[in-house]
């Protein structure tokens, strides 16, 4: 136990103390702000501004206030030009007034909005989002004149636009409030796929770290000195304590920018320009209000405890894997078809989350749950449902009993590969590493 954990120390301080691990620790919070910089910026400004000019022959349209004080992309000037004459002139002016003219003309019937096409003329590609935006403008003021006809008053048309909720509840003695399934998918798939990443990530470095001293020869030198399974077992656990201080730092360091630098630039989670909403769905306003605070509804002590475990859990099953894979892979590096063996299972439990989170009491989630070789990544995406204790007990023992017997056949294959050199492996051969007794 105690080279063990020497080895332990070292792999983290190594680790640890390299530019590398500095460089990506900084990095990823960095690329995080700068991601919704970027996307503020480039929501707000690759638009464009768009004056157009709207011809109304009815009169139908005169009160109807077409913009709303938020749009700062899209200006809208009704006129009494001739729509012809500013057709044919618009294009072959230098610098035109307006980019897009549109026309609803006089054989529009309000009554019926199929008797006459409302036509839209642009002297550039508008292209998709404000095609959408123009449509739905359009659209809205045609409600608001037809109400307008029809002489009902603001107040009526609020009253018709009210929304019937529905309560949704357990016939258990559990209540869920409003917006608590929405916040738990939102956690459960932000947690799902932290693991997912991590596994990958992780266990690529386990094992390119396993086959660069393979490589370099220096593992001959380490197994004089201890036995192949204690190395294997602190290259293991080591580099997982990297990969868990790591994470920790991340979250710490985006929590951070959202709380600080964000604010300092002014910008927040949910901003976006007008016409990057162009297209969107609409987001109910109480519903969002509703979700927010369902999230301190979660079981959020319950998650703490049981997400590093998950964490720690499937880093551990699959870096024993990915350094079998490491010590049994030629130098040559030809040998990817050992990776598919590791990395399907964990494409597959991500799959698995996506679908569980809309249903987290089914029979896929329960038993993707349990299984090992998927119960990191589907245990993680369901702990906000609250998934009951007897379920979580027999999926972390199995996760404990998976991580036991794949530390078992990985020790033996890696006894073996990590000293030889030179050679194609097969899985034939793997497995009579596994299961001789030689």
């Amino acid at each position: 136990m105690g080279k063990i954990w020497i080895i332990v120390q070292r792999e983290y301080i190594t680790r640890v103390k390299r530019k590398s691990f500095l460089i990506t620790t900084l990095l990823a919070p960095l690329g995080f702000l700068l991601l919704i910089t970027s996307s503020v910026v480039i929501s707000t400004f690759s638009q464009g501004k768009t004056n157009v000019a709207v011809i109304d022959e009815t009169g139908l349209f005169k009160d109807i206030p077409l913009a709303d004080a938020e749009d700062q992309s899209v200006y809208f000037y009704k006129i009494d030009d001739d729509y012809e004459t500013l057709a044919t002139t618009l294009p072959k002016q230098k610098d035109a007034k307006y980019d897009a003219i549109i026309l609803i003309p006089r054989n529009f019937d309000i009554t019926n909005p199929n008797s006459a096409h409302i036509a839209c003329r642009s002297t550039k590609r508008l292209g998709m989002v404000k095609q959408e935006f123009l449509k739905q403008r359009i659209g809205e003021a045609y409600q608001q004149a037809r109400m307008k006809m029809l002489n009902i008053s603001e107040a009526q048309i609020n009253e018709m636009q009210q929304k019937v909720s529905l309560n949704f509840e357990s016939l258990g003695n559990s209540k869920e409030n409003e917006g608590y399934t929405t916040a738990a998918a939102g956690v459960g798939m932000v947690m799902g796929f932290a693991i997912y990443i991590s596994l990958f990530f992780y266990g690529t470095m386990i094992m390119k770290g396993v086959m660069e001293e393979k490589s370099n020869r220096i593992v001959e030198v380490l197994t004089s000195s201890v036995k192949p399974f204690q190395l294997l077992m602190g290259k293991i656990v080591g580099i997982g304590a990297v990969g868990l201080t790591q994470f920790v730092l991340w979250i710490v360091l985006m929590m951070g920018i959202q709380l600080l630098a964000l604010p300092i630039l002014g910008i927040t989670m949910a901003h976006q320009s007008p016409m990057g909403q162009m297209g969107a769905a609409e987001v109910d306003p109480d519903i969002a209000v509703a979700v927010v605070n369902s999230i301190s509804q979660l079981p959020l002590l319950q998650i703490a405890l049981l997400f590093p475990v998950y964490f720690l859990g499937g880093f551990l099953l699959y870096g024993s894997l990915f350094a079998a894979v490491g010590a049994a892979m030629g130098e040559d590096g030809d040998q990817q078809a050992l990776m598919v063996p590791v990395t399907v299972p964990i494409i597959i439990s991500i799959f698995i989350a996506i679908n569980v989170i809309n249903n987290p009491d089914s029979s896929l989630g329960f038993w993707g749950s349990v299984i090992p070789f998927t119960s990191p990544v589907v245990m993680s995406a369901l702990l906000p449902f609250k998934p009951s204790w007897p379920q979580i007990a027999l999926s972390i023992t199995l996760l404990i009993g998976g991580f036991v017997l794949t530390t078992y056949m990985a020790a033996r294959i890696y006894r073996v590969g990590i000293l030889m050199y030179g050679k194609k492996v097969k899985f034939k051969e793997i497995a009579r590493w596994i299961f001789s007794n030689k």
